[in-house]
């Protein structure tokens, strides 16, 4: 089952300075090359085609973060399809951990609309919450 998160609750956790990125919560942007184009501060980038080898060492290098979001530009395939494979990588390593690790209480959300909803819902009123943000790269449209 998908569990989706609004980009203003995703907006409170990076805005709160008491948060760290990677510790507290970890966006997964799982676009390609349109990644260049803009991206979540804070998210890491992990292109889709990449997830199914690379979820297990995400799972183990982000074990202890409670919230992980993945997202594409519109988080309709791409996201939704990565948050699945790393859930169940996740759900496999657990068959053999130990009751106390912290990959039990992770939570796996996909950003609702994706980055394009981000980027049009924050980019005029906040646009500290968009690295490196360039309008010239084209980007699939709603």
């Amino acid at each position: 089952m998908t569990t989706y998160i609004s980009a203003d609750d995703l907006a409170k956790l990076v805005r709160d300075p008491s948060k760290k990125p990677k510790v507290d919560y970890l966006i997964v942007d799982v676009r390609d090359e349109d990644y260049r184009g803009g991206h979540i501060k804070g998210s890491i980038n992990v292109p889709a085609h990449e997830i199914q080898q690379k979820a297990r060492s995400l799972a183990e290098e982000y074990k202890a973060v409670p919230l992980v979001v993945f997202h594409c530009a519109l988080s309709q395939v791409r996201g939704p399809k990565s948050a699945r494979i790393y859930r169940e990588t996740v759900k496999e390593a657990l068959v053999t951990a130990a009751s106390s690790d912290p990959l039990f209480d992770q939570q796996v959300n996909v950003l609702r609309g994706g980055f394009n909803s981000w980027l049009y819902r924050f980019k005029d009123t906040e646009p500290d919450l968009i690295t490196a943000y360039d309008a010239t790269v084209p980007r699939d449209d709603f």
